[in-house]
């Protein structure tokens, strides 16, 4: 069953993510600047885990900015860069080397044996439609490419607006609601998903 992670818990980390990422920023910036944000659940203090001291993660996405090396068309290259930044930096912080998922970077703090914590980084672009494409790995074609992810478009608005009308103690609930529904039907769907899923229920 999952449950929401104290604020003191959740603040600690951020730090140490935010730490990583600065660190990340100065390694490829003769490659790229970004703009990094945390999102879905831990941007909105939803953050949760499986029992009393599972592990749990934050997202954040990369959302590049300037391409100095006019890398975009070779969105493999873009990810290796960030990999070999992230695997420099993490040791310092206690974390593990980066792992190289289908959409995102992996990087975890394993104590006594036992992950604790992870934070997945997705790198995204933003598009002429005002959507985000995020780099991903598609199996079928065996190539890396850009995806759009549609419904976020606007979604910090459609946030701000659940908020003003006096809907967050209802959002909460419905958000860990759909957590323990994907749980029972034994589907990992990250939390960033859950969290666009809620808030497009109250937007049909």
């Amino acid at each position: 069953m999952y449950k929401y992670v104290s604020k003191e818990e959740r603040d600690s980390l951020a730090k140490a993510c935010e730490d990583i990422i600065l660190n990340v920023q100065k390694s490829v910036k003769e490659y790229f600047t970004f703009e990094y944000r945390l999102i879905g659940s831990g941007e909105k203090r939803l953050i949760t885990r499986n029992g009393e001291s599972g592990p749990f993660d934050l997202d954040f996405n990369f959302i590049l900015k300037k391409d100095k090396k006019e890398l975009s068309s070779f969105p493999e290259k873009i990810k290796n860069i960030f990999i070999n930044a992230f695997n420099e930096v993490n040791p310092e912080f206690n974390f593990k080397f980066a792992s190289n998922s289908t959409s995102v970077i992996a990087s975890k703090l394993v104590l006594n044996g036992e992950q604790k914590f992870s934070f997945d980084v997705a790198i995204m672009i933003e598009g002429n439609n005002g959507n985000l494409y995020k780099l991903i790995f598609d199996k079928t074609s065996g190539r890396y490419l850009w995806n759009e992810v549609r419904k976020t478009k606007n979604y910090g608005v459609k946030f701000k607006r659940i908020k003003e009308e006096g809907y967050w103690e209802d959002f909460k609930e419905r958000y860990l609601h759909n957590k323990n529904l994907h749980l029972t039907r034994n589907e990992e769907t990250p939390s960033f998903s859950v969290f666009l899923e809620t808030l497009n229920e109250y937007f049909q």
